[in-house]
C-alpha cells in the first residue's frame, strides 16, 4: 500500500472582494471551500480548474505561504501546525517551483550563491559547490553555469535552474504552479520531460498547477478539478479525464480539445 505522504483536511480559504466606486461594501470570496484530498507518495496529482477556481490558493497553502482560514494540512500523519522544532524539516521537503522562474531567481546573485543560500538556510553541509554543480548537470545545465546571473539564460534553462535549486534540498515533494505555461512549446516539452524523469529516478511527488489538461495527462497519476472552490473530481487521470463524471470537468476537455 502507497503511503499517504501529504493530506488536506476540509481546507477553507475565503477573502473579501471591496466593491462600489468608494470600496464601501464588500462580498466574501470562498477561494478554496471544504477541501479535502489525500496525496501518495511516489505519484503526482494534478490540480485543474480554470482561472480563479481555487487551485493556486491550494498550492499556496500545502507551501505554508498562505493559512487557511479552517482545516488542516498533515506531512505523514501530522498537523504541519504542530511541528514545532520540525518544521523547518517540512518547509525543506516541500519546495514550490514557480511559473515565471526569473521572479523566483535574485538578479543580483550568482545561480551559486541562490543555491548555496537556499542549503545553508537548511542546515546542509558539505561540499555546497559540488552539491550545486551536481544538480545542475541532473537538469541538463553545465557546472560553470553556476558562476552566471540569472539574466544570462532563457527562460526554459532559468526554469532548470529553479529545478536543480528545489531538488538540491533532497525534497519529497515538489509544487509546481505553471511551471510551462510561459515558455515556448518546445521548451515546454524538455521541462516536462526533466519532470517526468525526475519524478521515475528520484521518486519526486509532484504537485501541478495547471489549466492545461494535456500537461497533467502526460505528468500525472492523479487529477483533482477545482471549480469556484471547490473539488468537484478525483481519480486516477485515466478515470477522469478519458470517462469525467461532471460537466465542468466536460467542459474543460472539450475546451483543451480532449
Amino acid at each position: 500500500m502507497l503511503e499517504n505522504i501529504l493530506e488536506l483536511k476540509n481546507i477553507k480559504k475565503t477573502y473579501k472582494a471591496f466593491e462600489g466606486i468608494f470600496k464601501g461594501s464588500s462580498t466574501i470570496i470562498n477561494a478554496v471551500d471544504n477541501v479535502s484530498v489525500e496525496i501518495l507518495k511516489g505519484r503526482s496529482l494534478g490540480i485543474v480548474g480554470e482561472s480563479g477556481s481555487g487551485k493556486t490558493t491550494v498550492a499556496k497553502i500545502i507551501s505554508d505561504i498562505i493559512k487557511p482560514d479552517e482545516g488542516n494540512v498533515l506531512f505523514h500523519g501530522k498537523n504541519i501546525n504542530g511541528l514545532g522544532k520540525n518544521y523547518m524539516n517540512y518547509r525543506r521537503n516541500v519546495q514550490v517551483v514557480f511559473q515565471d522562474p526569473y521572479l523566483s531567481l535574485n538578479p543580483k546573485l550568482t545561480i551559486f550563491s541562490a543555491m548555496k543560500d537556499a542549503l545553508k538556510t537548511h542546515g546542509m553541509k558539505g561540499n555546497l559547490r559540488k552539491i550545486c554543480g551536481d544538480y545542475m548537470e541532473l537538469v541538463g545545465l553545465k557546472r560553470e553555469h553556476l558562476d552566471r546571473y540569472p539574466h544570462e539564460f532563457s527562460g526554459g534553462q532559468r526554469q532548470r535552474i529553479s529545478i536543480a535549486r528545489a531538488l538540491s534540498l533532497e525534497p519529497e515533494i515538489i509544487i509546481a504552479d505553471e511551471p510551462v505555461s510561459s515558455l515556448d512549446v518546445s521548451v515546454q516539452a524538455q521541462i516536462l520531460n526533466l519532470m517526468k524523469k525526475l519524478k521515475l529516478e528520484k521518486g519526486v511527488t509532484f504537485i501541478l498547477i495547471s489549466h492545461d489538461l494535456a500537461v497533467v495527462s502526460y505528468l500525472c497519476d492523479d487529477v483533482m478539478v477545482m471549480h469556484n472552490g471547490r473539488m468537484v473530481e478525483y481519480g486516477t487521470v485515466n478515470e477522469v479525464l478519458e470517462k469525467p463524471e461532471k460537466e465542468y470537468t466536460r467542459k474543460l476537455l472539450a475546451a483543451s480539445g480532449g
